[in-house]
């Protein structure tokens, strides 16, 4: 019996069953998706591209530079007579699939157990942040493609240069950039885990350079391509702004209300960090338990695996990218941002259970308790059939979500720390 394939079916059918299904309009009105206006008008003109000629009617840049998948749900779409709605879930499903796949291949490369794999699957499917909200706005694809380039790019980096990474890291770069354009920010990332990652040493420095030479090349050579294509239909957006608009925000005068701004940027931190909880509390919770047990929290960290470090550094890379917008232009879709890491943020993870063999050993019966306090927290009020999309929950369910994040890292505590108190002898 393949545990940790029932286990991967039960959460999508988990996943699946709970979740929210709306109407292309629905979607717009209830969840705020305005990016999907441009995408449907892209489906839509196919196989054609849009023929707008007036700067009110053209598009801007920061959405149509995400033509390809649109693009090519409307060319499906029409070709087998069937409506673009239905064809942008098509397409959404069989990408939030590749995630899962190449997560589930990560997983098994890093080497974990079964009692390993599961939480971490399990966080993967039922984070509230992971699929939820493109299965019931599908039109809004073009993230969920980026998430799944974004994933097998990783999963390519853990292979390694002897099992076939280097393909299958051009693959989902390429991937990547035509879901979003800022799959460039992590290309520094990608860069320090060629050269110096734990299975690419067995190549030449000069091999090194020059496979991560043709992935950067390939992705900015797909960004210029992609720019020249749409200059006839689209117009400045705000792409501009994204680096800067936190230090013009912050800049900007504020009239003597320094409590209301400082509110604002509160919750804006909140909702940048709100995605990662779960994985950094259980981290966190590995850390401590290794404390009581004699090694020092920096200790616990300086041993990790340089590739833990390399995963972190995607962390920050897309993390970055996603709070330099600042709290006027990305307030309201932040979250959504950071959640793009949450791949990387389970691959170091994944590599830290790994290395101290934390979970290894837990019984079954309490990772169905985990799993179940994981699964209570996946119930988002917008994009779950237990709430009502209508109203404005958004901080309640913030404070219950964080709630639970800090049970999920307490219980790592106590189950590493019953762990080592079986296995493992006090350090000195």
């Amino acid at each position: 019996m393949n545990l940790r394939l029932i286990a991967t079916l039960v959460f999508c059918f988990m996943l699946l069953s709970s979740n929210r299904w709306l109407s292309y309009e629905d979607g717009i009105t209830i969840l705020k998706a305005a990016d999907t206006h441009s995408y449907m008008t892209i489906a839509k003109a196919a196989p054609a591209l849009p023929v707008l000629t007036t700067p009110e009617t053209m598009l801007p840049t920061n959405h149509s530079a995400r033509f390809i998948v649109p693009y090519l749900v409307g060319v499906t779409a029409h070709g087998i007579g069937v409506s673009e709605h239905w064809m942008f879930l098509v397409f959404t499903m069989l990408f939030c699939g590749i995630v899962v796949v190449a997560c589930y291949q990560t997983f098994a490369e890093l080497g974990l157990n079964d009692m390993q794999f599961i939480p971490l699957m399990g966080l993967l499917i039922l984070n509230p942040y992971t699929f939820r909200y493109y299965l019931t706005v599908p039109a809004m694809v073009n993230d969920i493609v980026f998430v799944a380039g974004f994933a097998l790019t990783l999963l390519g980096l853990v292979r390694g240069a002897e099992r076939r990474g280097f393909v299958i890291i051009l693959a989902g770069s390429i991937i990547a950039i035509a879901g979003r354009q800022n799959a460039l920010v992590y290309l520094p990332a990608l860069a320090a885990w060629m050269l110096w990652g734990e299975k690419w040493r067995s190549l030449s420095l000069g091999k090194r350079l020059g496979q991560f030479a043709i992935a950067a090349a390939s992705m900015i050579a797909l960004y210029i391509v992609i720019g020249r294509v749409i200059a006839s239909f689209s117009v400045q957006g705000m792409e501009g702004d994204a680096l800067t608009g936190l230090i013009r925000w912050a800049i900007a005068p504020s009239d003597g209300n320094f409590a209301g701004k400082f509110k604002t940027f509160a919750e804006y931190g909140l909702r940048t960090v709100i995605a990662l909880l779960f994985p950094v509390f259980m981290l966190l919770g590995i850390a401590f338990a290794q404390r009581v047990n004699g090694l020092s929290v920096r200790k616990f960290f300086a041993q990790m695996p340089r590739d833990f470090w390399f995963a972190l550094l995607f962390v920050a890379a897309l993390y970055s990218f996603a709070f330099l917008g600042g709290p006027t232009l990305f307030m309201s879709g932040v979250t959504r941002y950071v959640s793009h890491a949450f791949p990387a943020m389970l691959c170091a993870l994944a590599i830290a259970m790994r290395h101290y063999n934390s979970f290894a050993g837990i019984a079954g019966s309490l990772i169905i308790w985990f799993m179940s306090v994981t699964f209570s927290s996946s119930f988002h009020h917008m994009t779950t059939r237990f709430g009502d999309p209508t109203s404005d929950n958004s901080s309640y369910f913030a404070v219950i979500y964080c709630i639970l994040a800090i049970f999920a890292g307490l219980l790592t505590f106590l189950f590493v720390r019953k762990e080592l108190k079986i296995h493992s002898p006090k350090l000195s």
